[in-house]
């Protein structure tokens, strides 16, 4: 489904985009077990655990 969506908040998304993508890079060697395993429960559940951790640590708190 698309939407419209103004200028700023397309801005708001691809920044958060990128906060992520870096966090990612901090503790994607932690999930490969789970990657080729092929465990898409674990993986995810991993991968939410670490973000948030990473998240917290970088930042403070959680963001959005």
């Amino acid at each position: 489904m698309l939407r419209n969506i103004t200028e700023e908040q397309a801005k708001h998304m691809v920044e958060l985009l990128k906060k992520k993508s870096v966090l990612i890079k901090n503790f994607s060697h932690k999930l490969e077990k789970y990657r080729i395993s092929e465990d898409r429960e674990a993986y995810k559940k991993k991968f939410r655990e670490l973000l948030e951790k990473e998240e917290i640590k970088v930042y403070g708190k959680k963001i959005e």
